[in-house]
């Protein structure tokens, strides 16, 4: 722990230098696309050619501009190679908006070349409110923070979101219909500056910060507190109003910050609570229940996945070397495999309860009854640590039908089959809680 604070103290170092700072929007190529497989290739009668299928072109964007159409095995761009879609994403990242550039594609067993320019991401916008795109400097690099406020010139109360353990951006301007914008914009306009802070090498940030997939879990808690400080340098922020909204892994990466720069309250939805082995065995017999597993199922499921984090995390060996020992293993660590090493030792290492020790400020934590990715016990078990070294200072609610992604979903097995649309009494029970503890 001291080390953490260390290294989030140094990182500190240079923040104030960096509140002003230009981050321009990536390049929008505007597909969807899927890898190509043994299979399809087979089906399409492209033997060994190696791309991406466009399965979907979407109005407005460059691929759009450019011809592109559904069913198109994109190639090479300026040049390069595209084999997978993070190979596209990665060529994508080093293009500049307005830079003209060429592509080749296959189209019914036709090679097509083609040239055109890039167009940046669109800006979200809102009847009534205000879109901001600015953007913070921390030790990994430029990351994009995305404020919607209302039209006043009031100092505002803050609320800024924090998103899962996923490499995934917060930045969605052709899917505004999403839980986070929805529930952002609910609270904006009852009068809060909402913040999304995007991850390090996601989104606009993509080119100019580290990878998200190289980051430690370190690194990404000292972005947070740059952004968190660069907020609170704003003329039209109230710094000592600022609540983070945590998601997932968000409620972790809340406290941490907290430890760093003051907040008045975190809000965490879906988090964690409990050591990182005892919330897998929990959640895995909640996924088991989502997958409708029989008891025997469940239970082998349970005792496989420990045996196989035992492996990964006590002995220290790869997904590879797991998977010698037990072939399912592979399956069950390519979730790890997702973020760095580092990341993932150092999220087994905390004492979640102990991280909220020095916490005084308000905490609320939220549950969705569908939720099978969280457990109800870890919200429970944050609400009593909290209110045992901080009475009173804790509420814990739970959300009916809210699966994990604060969508509507009546039980694990339907948050599981089908994604519905933002659960909004997971908006209104946040702001009432707001509100209560404004004063």
């Amino acid at each position: 722990m001291k080390k953490i604070l260390f290294i989030l103290t140094c990182c500190s170092f240079i923040i104030s230098q960096c509140y002003a700072q230009t981050l321009p929007r990536r390049v929008y190529l505007g597909i969807r696309m899927e890898n190509l497989s043994g299979d399809s290739r087979r089906l399409m009668g492209l033997d060994s050619l190696q791309g991406v299928l466009v399965s979907e072109v979407f109005p407005g964007s460059t691929a759009a501009h450019a011809g592109m159409k559904r069913g198109d095995i994109l190639h090479t761009i300026n040049g390069s190679d595209v084999h997978t879609t993070q190979e596209v994403l990665a060529v994508l990242a080093k293009q500049q908006g307005g830079s003209f550039f060429k592509y080749t594609l296959h189209r019914d067993r036709k090679l097509l070349k083609g040239q055109s320019t890039f167009r940046t991401f669109p800006e979200e916008q809102y009847a009534g409110l205000d879109v901001i795109y600015t953007s913070t400097k921390s030790a990994v690099g430029l990351q994009r923070i995305i404020i919607t406020r209302p039209k006043t010139k009031h100092r505002l109360p803050v609320v800024a979101f924090i998103g899962g353990i996923g490499c995934y951006s917060l930045d969605f301007p052709t899917d505004t219909l999403r839980s986070e914008v929805q529930l952002l914009n609910t609270l904006t306009r009852a009068g809060y500056l909402c913040a999304r802070l995007e991850k390090p090498g996601q989104g606009d940030n993509a080119g100019h910060s580290k990878a998200c997939q190289e980051i430690s879990f370190e690194e990404e808690t000292a972005s947070y507190i740059a952004a968190i400080r660069t907020l609170k340098a704003r003329d039209d922020v109230d710094s000592n109003a600022v609540y983070i909204f945590g998601h997932s892994m968000g409620g972790l990466f809340a406290h941490l910050v907290a430890q760093q720069t003051a907040l008045k309250g975190i809000i965490s939805y879906g988090t964690i609570g409990s050591n990182f082995q005892e919330y897998l065995v929990k959640t895995r017999r909640t996924i088991a229940e989502a997958f409708s597993m029989n008891p025997e199922e469940t239970d082998d499921l349970i005792k496989d996945f420990c045996a196989c984090s035992g492996y990964y995390f006590i002995d220290k060996l790869s997904t590879d070397e797991a998977a010698k020992k037990n072939p399912r293993c592979r399956e069950y660590l390519s979730v790890f495999d997702l973020r760095s090493r580092a990341y993932n030792d150092e999220l087994y290492s905390f004492n979640i309860p102990g991280l909220w020790k020095n916490f005084t400020g308000k905490a609320l934590m939220l549950w969705g009854e569908s939720d099978f990715i969280s457990s109800w016990e870890d919200h429970r078990i944050v609400a009593d640590a909290v209110n045992y070294y901080h009475p009173g200072q804790a509420t814990f609610t739970t959300v009916k039908d809210a699966a994990h992604d604060m969508t509507l979903a009546a039980s694990f097995r339907e948050a599981r089959a089908r994604a519905g649309s933002y659960n909004q009494e997971v908006g209104r029970v946040i702001l009432d809680w707001l509100k209560k503890h404004s004063s």
